[in-house]
């Protein structure tokens, strides 16, 4: 299945995208491409140098089988790949089975005794496999001592980030993530860090008050004013945000100020005393110890840190080279 190993791929390219934005002279992942009896794969698929290295990560991105019999089959004709997986695995090394790639997991005896996520129409074949391994349920993918399973081709790009993130590149996956995963909050808030507001508010006393507060953003806070937008008394708004929330409006109201700056310090060029006024903060100081409370940095260190943006000077480097 070359999909899943091709999301894993766009992760790690946009990994390196991200470190050059950053000032790194050098990629930050390298991947190659091999057939399961080790020898190089065809050089028309993406690799990123580095050759004889070390492996840290081995992705087995599965088949497309048509049942478990016909599974059992591949993982017989592959059975070259075996000692790969365990030789990575025993140096040290994550392994990651995706989709049908965990039967050959299992049959390179690392499942057996260990929690794992299974694609539920191969459970059989992958036990077959790994008679002793614990199957995991309610979670799409887990690792355990290095051992990566995940049960849908559709989870790798989240998977991966996770894979990031153990294997050292804290900053990078994070910032991955931002770029390739779903996030409710970033999306309700998109629409403000472009300047054009389309959020509709929606039906329930909370769920107005929240959208009244992302809605203004930049205006002061006034818990009355909020309360009346939601149509119900402060007190009564207090104790809704205290038990559905566990925290106040004006708590709230500063975490999504926090996101909105993340984004913007991510994704833009304008400077932090102008962010901290889009965010609603006349006073640029408060604005820095409320970022630096929800993040445990400053902007300025933020940005640098997480930016998803060239510096200026470097815009069409890569178009002039």
């Amino acid at each position: 299945m070359h999909g899943p190993a091709m999301a894993a791929i766009d992760v790690m390219a946009i990994a390196n995208i991200l470190a050059s934005m950053r000032g790194r002279r050098s990629a930050a992942v390298h991947w190659q491409w091999r057939r399961p009896d080790g020898k190089a794969a065809p050089r028309n698929l993406p690799a990123s140098g580095a050759r004889g290295r070390a492996a840290d990560l081995l992705i087995v991105p599965g088949w497309q089988a048509r049942n478990g019999p016909h599974l059992d089959a591949l993982v017989r004709r592959d059975r070259a790949a075996i000692a790969r997986v365990r030789e990575v695995h025993e140096s040290g090394g994550h392994v990651l089975g995706i989709y049908t790639g965990v039967a050959m997991l299992g049959a390179a005896g690392l499942l057996d005794g260990r929690d794992a996520v299974v694609p539920w129409p191969f459970v059989q074949s992958v036990k077959r496999q790994a008679p002793l391994l614990r199957l995991e349920a309610g979670e799409g993918w887990i690792c355990r001592d290095r051992i990566w399973t995940c049960d849908s081709p559709a989870l790798v790009t989240e998977a991966m980030v996770s894979v990031l993130r153990e294997l050292g590149l804290q900053a990078l996956s994070d910032s991955v993530g931002h770029v390739l995963l779903h996030s409710r909050e970033r999306q309700r808030l998109s629409g403000q860090v472009a300047a054009t507001s389309t959020t509709r508010i929606g039906a329930g006393t909370l769920e107005r008050a929240r959208r009244w507060l992302e809605d203004h953003l930049d205006r002061p806070y006034s818990l009355e004013e909020t309360a009346r937008a939601a149509a119900t008394s402060s007190r009564s708004l207090l104790r809704h945000f205290r038990a559905a929330l566990g925290t106040t409006p004006l708590q709230y109201l500063h975490e999504v100020r926090a996101m909105r700056a993340r984004m913007l310090l991510e994704t833009s060029y304008l400077p932090v005393d102008g962010i901290a006024e889009l965010c609603g903060y006349r006073d640029t100081a408060m604005f820095r110890r409320v970022f630096e409370k929800s993040t445990g940095m400053t902007p300025s260190a933020y940005r640098e840190k997480f930016r998803l943006r060239d510096r200026r000077r470097e815009w069409g480097r890569d178009l002039r080279a």
